[in-house]
């Protein structure tokens, strides 16, 4: 899971004019584009800085599902969305 979330991470940018703004690239994979879809539907719109922290907390933890999440940044529920997402496309059943 670490490496798919460091994958992943590849395909935001951030922009500083004005203030940091993070987003997702138009040349994302196709289920990483589904990802924040489901989290805006879910969570509200202009959430990918979530989901790029939420990315960032799972590629640096060996374990994601007990990694420490600063909930300033992500919401815990969107977090585990994140990561269960994560679990679902490194472990397909």
């Amino acid at each position: 899971m670490q490496e798919l979330a460091s994958r992943y991470l590849e395909h935001f940018s951030i922009d500083f004019d004005g203030g940091a703004r993070v987003s997702l690239e138009s040349t994302a994979p196709e289920e990483l584009k589904e990802l924040d879809r489901v989290i805006c539907d879910l969570f509200g719109p202009d959430k990918q800085v979530c989901v790029y922290e939420a990315l960032c907390v799972a590629a640096e933890a060996e374990l994601p599902h007990c990694a420490e999440v600063d909930e300033k940044v992500c919401p815990l529920d969107l977090y585990f969305v994140v990561v269960d997402f994560l679990g679902a496309q490194a472990f397909p059943t």
